[in-house]
């Protein structure tokens, strides 16, 4: 996992204050383990189990009493989800685009949690980066936005890795000189932001 990296805040940190010291923007790191719980697949495969355990029940060749029938499948739903509830196997079951939404959403939520459109000009950048997904999302608030293309951000967002700790920091390289280019500094900032990331379990 990339936060697991024991240089990943200190490394981090000093990034973003060389970066900042090259534009007006505030940047924001946020690195989770993983975006969502998925808790809904784990009730969908314990439901498939107990589905199974109800057929393998149903062919065998002597009767099985209705009672202890009913108990096994509960319990196959119960220990299956409890299980797979919270496991990184569960996110072989998601859809790319399931996981890709669920990166998006909790960036989105954290864009909001660490008041990113804080900023005076609304220069905020938010880098958030989902070790079990592997993705990395940028949010710009609208003072970024107007002025930095989009083919900008996709370029800046494929340098960024999610997994390994240098490709991150030359992302952030490839981040602050988009940042430079379109927003220059422009002056008392007014809020500062801390620039050590934020870590979520």
């Amino acid at each position: 996992m990339l936060h697991a990296d024991a240089r990943f805040g200190e490394a981090v940190k000093r990034k973003v204050e060389e970066l900042e010291a090259r534009t007006d923007a505030e940047v924001v790191v946020v690195a989770a383990e993983r975006s969502g719980s998925y808790r809904d697949l784990s009730v969908l495969a314990g439901a498939a189990a107990s589905l199974v355990v109800f057929v393998v029940l149903s062919v065998l060749p002597w009767s099985v009493d209705p009672v202890l029938a009913t108990l096994d499948l509960v319990v196959t739903f119960v220990v299956v989800g409890f299980v797979l509830d919270g496991r990184r196997m569960l996110l072989g079951l998601a859809p790319r685009a399931r996981r890709h939404a669920q990166v998006a959403l909790s960036a989105a939520a954290e864009f909001h949690r660490e008041a990113v459109h804080a900023t005076p000009r609304r220069t905020g950048l938010l880098v958030y980066v989902s070790a079990a997904e592997g993705e990395v999302e940028l949010i710009p608030d609208v003072g970024i936005e107007a002025r930095v293309p989009r083919a900008a951000w996709v370029e800046a967002v494929q340098r960024l890795s999610a997994s390994d700790l240098d490709g991150f920091l030359r992302g952030l390289d490839a981040i602050g000189a988009v940042l430079a280019e379109h927003v220059p500094p422009a002056g008392e900032r007014g809020v500062s932001l801390s620039n050590a990331p934020r870590i979520r379990a």
